[in-house]
């Protein structure tokens, strides 16, 4: 009895320990748990502490500067002592204005970071409701597969009792055998892809290996309307954030070129200094001047103007390729569409009643084992193709989400 109980506790610890998920939930939990979006988002510290350090009032810091020196006279000048020091404050100062564009310049990878943060997370969304409809579909093909699998036994069974009546012959025996070893055969490999796309979500999300789940929802079985294709172009460049991103970079490196362009001043160093000796003590101000002779900040100008032009180069090349992936998206699910809405209204429901009526002539002997074995094809075959079809359904609208920076709902 004791070791009854110890086996209770553990399978219900087991239970306890795997849980059921929504596509929603799961997109809540990469955003909250992902490890590589984890990390991204240290990049905004980073870019914060640039900006902070460019907002300084003053760039450099003040130098104090001290000197001190005994000064003896010789016996026949008299052999008097004395101790000579001078103490000097000094501070640079920027000017031509380097200090607003370097905080403009600063500010502006600021927001180019957060977009990206932002663009890395849209990404993510779409991994996450991807590899969860995949996951779907490999739930619901195993489902399908153990539906064949009771049916081929079914039709062993009937085959069995018609064989020892000598209603059949061992030829119909043995295709009903085959035919069931076949079913078992594949819901094998089903459940191997369900394993493999739960991992495959798993890592995703960011949970630990020893963390069991199982998806919980349901595939599009139709699409009460396809967005209107005029309007995605519109919606992408207001929604999508590596847009912004790419705009941001193009102002910051505008900036940085501008600011490199002024660095080539040279900054005024203003010195305040006391000094003492045996005659008198001295105080007043000192200013001083690098000429700009031979470095002029040749090398970081030419390298801000070369940012900038790819920055430009970036943000050109990005508005064609998503124009290009908003048609393929577009495209896809106007297909999908239109062939989801096929399946349900002329091919799935006919095949199903096909089948039906199929077994059931043959269990009243009417037809043989081929006749009902070919409607048996053909409707499974019928329902994993719809099965695909939803998830190519799905994943389109994943698609179309992902290429307009957010929900189409």
């Amino acid at each position: 009895m004791k070791y009854v109980l110890l086996l209770c506790a553990f399978v219900l610890m087991l239970a306890s320990s795997s849980f059921a998920i929504t596509m929603d939930e799961a997109v809540d939990m990469a955003l909250k748990d992902n490890p590589d979006l984890r990390e991204a988002r240290q990049e905004k510290i980073a870019a914060q502490g640039k900006l902070d350090q460019a907002s300084l009032l003053l760039s450099s810091n003040p130098v104090i500067e001290g000197t001190s020196a005994e000064k003896k006279y010789p016996a026949d000048a008299g052999g008097e002592e004395f101790n000579n020091y001078e103490v000097r404050l000094s501070q640079e100062f920027e000017i031509a204005g380097q200090r607003g564009l370097r905080k403009d310049a600063a500010g502006k990878a600021l927001e180019k970071t957060m977009q990206e943060i932002r663009d890395r997370e849209r990404l993510l969304i779409a991994d996450v409701k991807d590899a969860f409809a995949k996951a779907l579909a490999a739930k619901r093909k195993k489902a399908l597969t153990e539906e064949t699998v009771k049916l081929q036994e079914e039709l062993y069974s009937f085959a069995e009792t018609k064989f020892k009546a000598g209603d059949v012959a061992a030829l119909e025996m043995n295709l009903a055998s085959v035919e069931l070893g076949k079913a078992k055969r594949d819901l094998l490999q089903a459940s191997s892809e369900e394993r493999t796309a739960i991992l495959a979500l798993q890592a995703l999300l960011g949970l630990k290996s020893d963390q069991s789940f199982t998806v919980q929802g349901d595939l599009p079985t139709e699409i009460a309307a396809v967005p209107a294709k005029e309007g995605l172009k519109q919606l992408a460049d207001s929604r999508r954030p590596d847009i912004k991103a790419a705009s941001a970079d193009v102002d910051s490196t505008a900036s940085a070129m501008k600011l490199a362009g002024r660095s080539g001043f040279p900054n005024v160093t203003v010195s305040g200094f006391i000094e003492k000796d045996e005659r008198a003590n001295i105080t007043g101000l000192a200013l001083s001047v690098p000429l700009p002779l031979f470095n002029r900040n040749q090398a970081e100008r030419k390298e801000a103007s070369t940012r900038a032009e790819q920055a430009n180069i970036r943000q050109a090349s990005l508005e064609k390729s998503i124009d290009r992936e908003l048609e393929e998206a577009y495209a896809s699910l106007v297909s999908a569409a239109e062939e989801l809405g096929l399946f349900r209204k002329e091919i799935l429901e006919k095949a199903l009643e096909n089948l039906e009526l199929m077994n059931l002539s043959y269990k009243e002997g009417k037809i043989g084992f081929f006749e009902v074995r070919l409607a048996q094809k053909d409707t499974l075959e019928a329902q994993f193709a719809y099965l695909d079809s939803q998830l190519r359904t799905q994943l389109a609208m994943n698609a179309l989400e992902k290429a307009t920076g957010g929900s189409l709902k």
